[in-house]
This record gives C-alpha cells, structure tokens and sequence, in this order.
C-alpha cells in the first residue's frame, strides 16, 4: 500500500513536464497565424494570387528573431478539382498543384533593422522594426499561383492555403524542444476559396 503514493507523485510529476502552463498576460493577444482573405485574378493565363494574412507571433519566437535566429514562414497553397462521378467520392479531390511560398525572417542588430527574404524570389526587403516587417509579411500580392493551360476546361476547382512556422528550418539544437513546444507550432486553419474562372 506505501507503494501508491510513490506511483502518483511520479504521475503528477509527469504530468508538470508535458503541460506547458498558460503564461500570457491578461489582454495579451494569443500568438497564432490567420487568414484573412484571399483572392485570385487571371492575368496574361496565370493565376495571380493577392491574400492579406495575420501573424502573431509567440514570446518564444520573438526572442529568437531579436537574438538573430532566422525564423521562416511557409504559405502553403493547394489547387484541387472536384471529382464529379459518383465512384469518385471514394477518393479525395483531384490535386492539381502544390506551392509553397517560404519567407525568411532575419535580424542585423548593428544596423538594427530587420530583414525578410523571399526564398522563392531571391527578393530581400528591409524594415525599420519588426512590426513593420510583419505588416510587409501579411500582404502577398501578386503572387503568382499556376498557368491556366495546367487545368482542364471542364470541372469545379478550390484552392486551400494555410500559413505556418517551418520548425525544421531552425538551428538543429532547438528543432526538438520546438516540435514538443506549443509556442513555436504556429499555424492558420486552412482556408478555401473557389477559383473563378
């Protein structure tokens, strides 16, 4: 019987090292990314995408951009076409292309301006404050999404797109505690649209 209290302190003890108690300050906004809109127009037979996103980024993943640890974002996005026959609803929908939008977030402290690189681009933009850059960050426009020739003339089609914190693109010493840390998983819902055409 002396055993038991022995195995439940152990049980709470594991219980305090898995729950990551709540920290945040009363009023403070929850870190997490969103969508707000997204539209797309066709221009020259490409699918330009315009979105306008939020991001509120975690105590955690602030402290790592101010001590110079680059931080990437990926925008990921789906083109799907609904399957129409009726043995098609064994299936998910059609897949038709899959894009990802990777951003980069750098710090240069003696300059003290903040840096985001489009990693798809090449682009590089440089922002007097890290607000400033995550307002830059929100707005993609004309973004250029797929080439109408790659779609069939018949069909009803979607995109989906979401946005996330890429953990894997972290120095190697921090991917572990990151992936087991709610504060750095940081991504939208999915959001879904129908693409006009």
């Amino acid at each position: 019987m002396r055993a038991w209290p022995a195995v439940w302190l152990a049980v709470c003890s594991l219980l305090l090292v898995v729950t990551e108690p709540s920290t945040s300050a009363p009023g403070k906004i929850e870190a997490g990314f969103d969508i707000r809109s997204a539209r797309t127009e066709l221009v020259d037979g490409v699918y330009l995408l315009d979105a306008d996103l939020s991001f509120v980024f975690s105590d955690e993943s602030l402290e790592a951009i101010e001590n110079g640890i680059p931080v990437t974002i990926v925008v990921e996005m789906l083109v799907l076409r609904e399957r129409g026959l009726i043995w098609d609803n064994l299936w998910w929908d059609a897949e038709i292309a899959h894009i990802e939008a990777r951003f980069r977030i750098e710090t240069r402290p003696l300059s003290n301006t903040y840096l985001l690189r489009n990693l798809n681009s090449g682009e590089t933009r440089v922002f007097a404050s890290l607000e400033e850059l995550v307002d830059g960050l929100g707005r993609l426009r004309g973004f250029p999404l797929i080439d109408e020739h790659l779609m069939g003339n018949e069909g009803h089609y979607y995109l989906r797109m979401r946005t996330l914190l890429d953990i894997e693109s972290l120095p190697s010493p921090m991917r572990p505690w990151a992936y087991l840390s709610a504060p750095w998983r940081l991504k939208s819902d999915w959001y879904e649209w129908p693409l006009e055409r």
